[in-house]
């Protein structure tokens, strides 16, 4: 949970399962996060301008773009700025495609606790804490 006081991480999650994206949504609220969601990679490349999350938690599988897309095009839109990224899959972790030197990835396979997820998404922001820009 945040501390009080402190500034909640902001989070963007990614999800094409509506159920899912819910259910993370709540999870992460309660757990102190500030979440936007998006059902989409087209809808997720839109939200981030005006998010400015500090961890991108991406499903893998989804349509019409995969989670591995929706990053690209998303370092297209913002280059080195883009914030660290958790992957989830329910699949066992593919070799991600070249995404760049300088994108933080995590993977977390599902089904997972939600306190695994908490973890994974502190993890990758303290990573990712040495290389964002200011």
């Amino acid at each position: 949970m945040t501390a009080p006081g402190a500034t909640p991480l902001r989070l963007l999650v990614v999800d094409d399962e509506a159920q899912i994206l819910e259910l993370l949504e709540l999870t992460l609220s309660l757990q102190g996060f500030e979440v936007t969601t998006a059902p989409n990679g087209p809808a997720a490349l839109d939200a981030l301008p005006g998010c400015a999350p500090d961890v991108i938690v991406m499903d893998v599988l989804m349509t019409p773009w995969d989670g591995f897309e929706t990053v690209r095009r998303m370092l297209a839109q913002v280059g080195a700025g883009l914030p660290p990224v958790v992957f989830l899959s329910g699949l066992a972790r593919p070799t991600p495609p070249e995404l760049g030197p300088r994108i933080q990835e995590h993977y977390l396979l599902k089904p997972f606790r939600p306190s695994q997820l908490v973890e994974a998404i502190r993890r990758a922001h303290a990573d990712g804490a040495d290389w964002r820009p200011p």
